[in-house]
């Protein structure tokens, strides 16, 4: 009986430090990839007639973020809170690109992009550049690709 119990025992034992789930691959999901509860942005592209400069850039979608971009995203570049520019993606060779023309009356204030994830429901914001009405409208680095998750 006592045999018995410990072979029971030890097949258990087995059982359960024996998983088909290799624990090493499993990834942490991070919690801004998980579905929100933002509602789609009423984002409205500014009256450029009031603004003396433009500046205008093509920023790509983050790899971290593309598995879950849509035609139905937006992204907005805003100065003091204010909506300066507003964009729909275009898919270009598989990566989501977004062209933004920033409006602003003055050269060096500080850029923040605001993406609204559609899939996600969420809205990611970052601080982006100083408006350079100058700047080339393509490129590479973080002015063409901003980081959103970190």
């Amino acid at each position: 009986m006592r045999k018995t119990i410990l072979a029971i025992a030890a097949l258990a034992f087995m059982a359960l430090g024996c998983s088909s789930d290799n624990d090493e691959d499993k990834k942490p999901v991070s919690p801004l990839l998980t579905q929100g509860t933002d509602q789609y942005p009423q984002w409205l592209a500014p009256d450029y007639s009031l603004y003396e400069q433009e500046m205008y850039v093509e920023v790509e979608l983050q790899d971290t973020l593309t598995p879950y971009a849509s035609s139905a995203d937006l992204l907005c570049a805003t100065i003091m809170n204010e909506v300066r520019a507003v964009s729909k993606p275009t898919v270009v060779n598989d990566k989501y690109i977004f062209k933004l023309n920033v409006a602003s009356n003055d050269g060096g204030v500080n850029v923040q992009l605001k993406y609204y994830c559609d899939k996600l429901h969420r809205i990611y914001t970052c601080d982006w550049i100083r408006f350079d009405a100058n700047i080339e409208p393509t490129g590479e680095g973080d002015v063409y690709k901003p980081k959103f998750v970190k």
